[in-house]
């Protein structure tokens, strides 16, 4: 079964170009999220939440054979793609909404990752995870910690690390064990005007501007950013359980 079309809502291992640096940083912190993910699981049942197409579900399975791996995605172009592809003994996928996936047992450990950004509702997904939670189990998230808005028109939310903290809060949940991760921007070929991508930033300088024309005020936030940061983009990968 081959890939969607390269866009940059969801990652598809083999559709990355291994030379271009942009793409491999790409892969590089995905991975690196989920092998945070994988080293810090508890328990036995675990729920991969908005899997994407599979390919962390499989990294989680591969280094937790002795745990029961379920993947759950509302796309079903995206699971189809899962269940062709990533194939293990411990692990299972399922195409469902996020926000309202149910489950007759409990999970021992949550992993969500960039997923909250992309969604109307943050603390609808939270609410459902805490509601899915085992007594004693975990959360596992990651967001955007820099401005995302202006880049990435799949994402509905920008966070800093308090904000991102607060919706756990409410359900008992704390922040533990933190991962931050800084890529660096690639700008070659930003402005490239192709009909077809041949890798996945391509282009995106341009939606940057027609976001700017819209949304003056966000450059603003941009350029406080770029003044704390640097030309880079921050993410927050972060353990929550209870005290």
């Amino acid at each position: 079964m081959p890939a969607p079309s390269l866009t940059i809502e969801r990652i598809y291992p083999r559709q990355l170009d291994a030379y271009n640096l942009d793409d491999r940083e790409t892969l590089r912190i995905h991975m690196e999220r989920y092998e945070f993910a994988a080293t810090h699981l508890t328990g036995s049942r675990v729920l991969d939440m908005a899997c994407g197409c599979g390919y962390g579900s499989s990294r989680l399975a591969e280094m937790n054979p002795d745990k029961t791996i379920v993947g759950v995605d509302i796309d079903p172009t995206a699971i189809a793609y899962a269940q062709a592809h990533y194939q293990r003994s411990n692990l299972s996928f399922v195409c469902a909404d996020a926000e309202t996936f149910g489950a007759l047992e409990k999970f021992d450990s949550i992993v969500s990752l960039e997923t909250i950004e992309h969604l109307p509702r943050p603390r609808a997904l939270i609410s459902n995870c805490a509601a899915l939670l085992a007594e004693g189990g975990q959360v596992i998230a990651s967001v955007p910690i820099t401005p995302t808005l202006d880049g990435n028109p799949h994402h509905l939310h920008d966070f800093t690390a308090r904000s991102f903290f607060a919706l756990f809060k409410p359900h008992g949940l704390l922040p533990q064990q933190q991962l931050e991760q800084i890529q660096w921007w690639q700008f070659k070929g930003l402005f490239t005007r192709s009909t077809k991508k041949q890798y996945r930033s391509e282009g995106v300088g341009n939606a940057v501007l027609d976001y700017y024309r819209k949304h003056p005020g966000y450059l603003f936030k941009r350029l406080g950013s770029i003044a704390r940061h640097g030309f880079s983009n921050r993410y927050l990968t972060c353990q929550f359980r209870e005290r």
